[in-house]
């Protein structure tokens, strides 16, 4: 059988969209909601798929990149969707399938 756990994790941080038409062009924050989900089996000795201390462990030094930062810093275009690709491409979480992030 196959589980899928969800992490969530909260930073905020500023950006602007540099190829926007609108308000979003200019130098504005936001609260973010990060989910971060890992799916495998069930190990039968610990009972689990996934740690939630490991998780976060490999979560800590990408949210100290974000939190409290100018996101253009990081990444050219700052869209959510970038900023996703942008921290996929960061991290090395076993059995890692999914981001979601929300502006709040």
């Amino acid at each position: 059988m196959t589980v899928t756990l969800s992490v969530d994790f909260k930073f905020s941080a500023s950006h602007r969209l540099p190829v926007y038409v609108g308000k979003c062009n200019r130098l504005h924050g936001h609260n973010y909601r990060l989910r971060v989900r890992v799916r495998g089996a069930v190990d039968p000795i610990t009972g689990m798929v996934a740690d939630f201390h490991d998780i976060e462990s490999q979560m800590h030094p990408l949210l100290e990149r974000v939190d409290h930062h100018h996101l253009n810093e990081l990444v050219e275009n700052p869209t959510a969707e970038n900023v996703v690709v942008w921290m996929w491409e960061q991290l090395v979480i076993p059995g890692l399938v999914s981001l979601e992030l929300w502006e709040t």
